[in-house]
């Protein structure tokens, strides 16, 4: 009897201690999921104003050197659209061949792609590079120039060129591009990036006079701290203009990006002058490489979460690049481009499509908080239209996500919501807000957007 009774306590008390057990199970993995990441819970507040939408965050994008030919005149139909600000070019003298010998310059193929930039609407940021073999000290491009007045000479009829005499307003000059890889400069031994900026900051001045521009650099290959703290100490001690400050940032981590941006924050508390600078990121992307993530949709999911991220932090963002090379780079990508080469067809790709998709947001933005680890948020205001952007980035993929959506401060009435995915569907419905708040339930997949449009209802 008692062997009996004891094999029937075995028999019941899983059978009783089971949901115990997948209660304490779920409670452990709640606690791991909180630890690993923060859900969101967005809170729009629909009256505070902060500002314009940073649109100037996005629209902006760099041409690499992939040839030397006016690589923007076959997608001019397909880059006007996306309203860009300015438009990175770099490799000036030694793909346009502008340098022809000391006082001689042809300007020709220089001329037609600042004529295809302007075609577009936007503006030129000129990366002030390279010199060619025959000026350089030895013998190779990008090299430090062997008689430093002859680059003076050259860079001072540049900004003569394209700020006075074709008066252009608005052109951004920066010195070099990447000048840690190209030309093997140093920021404290030679070749010195110092004197090269010194020499290009007082020829630009010099050329472009009192129109409208801006000079900055150093555009390294990543954000380099003692760099950026050389150029502030070269500018301060010369009296040269310093209007923006410029590195590339390739990740697919954007803790990375905040990381920078952080650092240069204590950089600034020591050259306080420079506080308010431009802060200009003229190079990113997911992957230093030609990824496969170029050419599929995580490449616009990074390019979003990263605006929404960064926005209110950086001034500029110029996604690399607008136009792949005639040849793919890997057997995965066809390159880094947001349209393919013209002899592709010029087709559009998935970070295209996303800076379209971030140009929906326009008017004031809004205080929008309530983040988390993976959702991410920017909101505005448009006259009566409010708009949300909530993006999923994920790079594992792992991570689903329901965001309640708060709108504060909306007055009672019927709306028309409208649901745009980013590269989907678009949704709409009419709701009922009986009070001042409204809470939207939103189920994001891992790497997907979602821009939703509150319209109220005459």
């Amino acid at each position: 009897m008692a062997n009996k009774n004891l094999n029937l306590l075995k028999t019941i008390f899983p059978l009783v201690a089971l949901p115990f057990i997948i209660l304490a199970i779920k409670t452990v993995l709640d606690i791991r999921k909180g630890a690993a990441g923060i859900p969101a819970a967005i809170i729009i507040d629909t009256q505070s104003p902060q500002g314009n939408i940073p649109s100037s965050l996005w629209q902006n994008i760099s041409q690499g050197g992939e040839e030397p030919t006016d690589m923007i005149a076959p997608v001019l139909y397909q880059t006007k659209p996306l309203r860009l600000q300015l438009i990175r070019i770099d490799h000036l003298f030694d793909y346009y061949q502008v340098y022809a010998g000391p006082g001689n310059y042809n300007f020709e193929k220089l001329d037609r792609i600042i004529n295809s930039i302007l075609s577009t609407g936007a503006k030129p940021m000129l990366s002030v590079s390279y010199t060619t073999s025959s000026m350089s000290k030895n013998g190779q491009n990008a090299g430090e120039p062997s008689d430093w007045n002859q680059w003076y000479q050259l860079v001072k009829a540049t900004a003569n060129r394209y700020s006075r005499e074709k008066n252009i307003s608005g052109i951004y000059y920066e010195v070099w591009n990447e000048p840690d890889l190209f030309g093997g400069w140093h920021y404290a031994k030679s070749p010195d990036y110092s004197t090269l900026y010194v020499q290009t900051a007082r020829a630009i001045v010099d050329g472009a006079g009192n129109s409208d521009y801006k000079i900055g650099g150093p555009a390294t290959t990543g954000f380099y701290e003692n760099w950026i703290k050389s150029l502030f100490k070269t500018a301060t001690e010369n009296r040269l203009r310093l209007n923006f400050i410029s590195w590339h940032k390739y990740s697919k981590n954007i803790i990375d990006y905040e990381k920078d941006f952080n650092n240069l924050n204590k950089i600034l508390s020591d050259f306080p002058q420079y506080f308010g600078i431009e802060r200009i990121i003229t190079e990113t992307g997911p992957s230093p490489e030609a990824d496969a993530w170029y050419d599929n949709k995580l490449s616009g999911i990074h390019l979003i979460s990263l605006c929404t991220q960064m926005a209110g932090k950086i001034h500029r963002l110029f996604p690399f690049e607008l136009v792949d090379g005639p040849s793919p780079r890997s057997p995965n990508s066809t390159g880094w481009g947001i349209i393919t080469h013209h002899t592709n067809g010029s087709v559009p790709k998935p970070r295209y499509y996303a800076l379209q998709f971030l140009n929906q947001l326009q008017g004031q933005r809004l205080s929008s908080t309530g983040d988390g680890s993976w959702v991410t948020s920017l909101s505005a205001k448009n006259g009566s239209i409010i708009s949300t952007l909530l993006v999923n980035y994920d790079s594992l993929n792992l991570h689903p996500e329901t965001v309640p959506v708060t709108f504060r401060g909306i007055s009672p009435g019927n709306y028309r919501l409208v649901s745009t995915i980013y590269m989907g569907k678009e949704n709409s419905k009419n709701i009922t807000v009986p009070s001042f708040n409204y809470t939207e339930n939103v189920y994001l997949e891992p790497n997907s957007a979602i821009i939703l449009k509150l319209t109220p209802l005459n």
